[in-house]
């Protein structure tokens, strides 16, 4: 518990937050014109696997279009966190899922030993993700 202790910061002061802002947001909303052309492209033919990749990038890219809005929009408070729990939880149920899915489609046994290193990170992160998230849950 103490070392997520450490992980829970102070918010930013104003002056960060707004010009990361303006740096994150014409970034992030080439993201989301980027991953909506992902469903039109007229080259490949539209599958369920193909919507739902390109499904979930966009709404990936949209969520972080909305918290790069948020920075320059909503002025950080004391007692708020920029993730709630749940998005937290979110975020890590992601990055438990990249491993499964490399299995699934082979890219896993392409390379192993890559492979395994990236899964014991991915791990480690959703352990950090989900400790965090409980930290904040107590929180409230």
């Amino acid at each position: 518990m103490e070392n997520h202790s450490q992980l829970e910061s102070k918010p930013l002061p104003r002056w960060v937050t707004f010009p990361l802002g303006i740096i994150l947001l014409p970034v992030t909303l080439v993201c989301v014109i980027g991953s909506s052309t992902l469903l039109f492209v007229p080259n490949i033919p539209p599958s369920f696997l193909t919507i739902a990749i390109g499904s979930i990038f966009l709404a990936g890219s949209l969520w972080t279009f909305y918290l790069s809005f948020r920075l320059l929009f909503v002025p950080p408070r004391g007692g708020t966190d920029f993730i709630s729990p749940f998005g937290l939880r979110a975020i890590a149920l992601v990055f438990a899922v990249i491993p499964i899915i490399s299995l699934f489609l082979g890219t896993f046994w392409e390379k192993p030993i890559i492979h395994s290193i990236m899964t014991i990170a991915y791990i480690g992160i959703v352990i950090q993700l989900w400790g965090m998230a409980k930290q904040r849950d107590s929180k409230n």
